[in-house]
C-alpha cells in the first residue's frame, strides 16, 4: 500500500510542476523554452519572447539611438519598460539606454551650458520664455541665456563688452538697477515712473517699456506688459466686451437661422 500511495503521489507532483512551469515558443528565435525564460513587459503586453532575444533587440535599438523601444510583436505599439528590462541587460547597456533617454528629453528644451569654466553646468529653459539674465543653479553666477556669455548689465547682446571702460560698466549697472529701457531706435535710456508701459522716446519712437520692442498698436503682449495693471484694465474694458459681443452675435445668428429653417 505504501508503494502504491507513493506512486500515486508522484504523478500528481509532476503534473503540478508542469502547470507551474509550462513551456513556450519564442517568436524571435522559434525555440521552445521554459516559462521562466519568458520576458514580462510589466504586464503591458504579453507576447512570447525569451529574455536573450529581448536583450539583443534592445541592444540594437540603443546602438541606433532609438529612445522609445517598441515591443517587437507584430503590430504591437506598446513600449518596453526600461525598469522591467534592467535585470536582463548589462550595466553598461542599461546606462547607455538611460543616457539616450536623457539626451532625448533635453533636446526638447532650449539649453545652454554655464559659460564659467569652473562650472559648465547644463541649464534648461523649461518655461520656454524669452529669457536673458539667468542665475546658474550650481555656481550662483549670472549669465546671459541668449548669447551664452557672463551677464553684461545694460549692454545689448552682440556688443563688444571688452572695449568699454569702467564708466560704461558702471552706467550699465545703473541702467539695470533703475530698470531703465533703451529706445530701440536711438538707444537712449528711458525711465518709467508710473502709468502704462507704452512710452514714446524723444526721437518719436513708440515702444514697450517692458520688452523694449517697437509698437505698432497700443497693446503689447509681452509678459511684463500683460502684468501691468493699466494694460489689464484696458483688456478688461475693451477686449472682454468685444468677445462677449461676438458670442452674443453668434447666438442671435444661429437663433434666426433656426427660426427661418422651421418656417420653410
Amino acid at each position: 500500500m505504501g508503494n502504491t500511495q507513493q506512486s500515486m503521489r508522484a504523478p500528481s507532483q509532476n503534473s503540478k510542476e508542469k502547470e507551474e512551469d509550462p513551456s513556450f515558443t519564442c517568436e524571435i528565435c522559434i525555440e521552445p523554452l521554459p516559462h521562466k525564460m519568458k520576458f514580462k513587459n510589466k504586464n503591458i503586453c504579453a507576447h512570447p519572447f525569451c529574455l536573450d532575444c529581448i536583450a539583443k533587440y534592445i541592444e540594437v535599438k540603443v546602438e541606433d539611438h532609438i529612445t522609445e523601444v517598441k515591443c517587437p510583436g507584430l503590430n504591437c505599439k506598446k513600449l518596453l519598460d526600461p525598469l522591467s528590462c534592467r535585470p536582463i541587460l548589462s550595466p553598461q547597456l542599461f546606462e547607455k539606454w538611460c543616457d539616450v533617454l536623457c539626451d532625448s528629453a533635453v533636446q526638447k528644451f532650449d539649453r545652454v551650458y554655464c559659460p564659467f569654466t569652473d562650472c559648465s553646468t547644463l541649464i534648461l529653459n523649461e518655461c520656454k520664455d524669452n529669457i536673458r539674465k539667468t542665475k546658474c543653479p550650481n555656481c550662483k553666477k549670472f549669465f546671459c541665456f541668449n548669447c551664452k556669455c557672463p551677464w553684461h548689465a545694460g549692454v545689448q547682446c552682440g556688443e563688444n563688452v571688452e572695449v568699454r571702460d569702467g564708466n560704461d560698466i558702471l552706467f550699465a549697472k545703473l541702467v539695470e538697477r533703475k530698470k531703465w529701457t533703451r529706445c530701440p531706435s536711438c538707444n537712449y535710456c528711458v525711465e518709467l515712473l508710473t502709468g502704462c508701459l507704452n512710452v514714446k522716446c524723444r526721437c518719436g519712437t513708440s515702444f514697450c517699456h517692458g520688452c523694449g520692442r517697437k509698437r505698432s498698436n497700443y497693446l503689447c503682449w509681452c509678459k511684463r506688459s500683460l502684468g501691468n495693471g493699466h494694460n489689464l484694465l484696458v483688456i478688461t474694458v475693451l477686449i472682454i466686451p468685444l468677445v462677449l459681443g461676438l458670442i452674443l452675435l453668434t447666438v442671435l445668428t444661429r437663433s434666426i437661422e433656426n427660426k427661418l429653417s422651421h418656417r420653410m
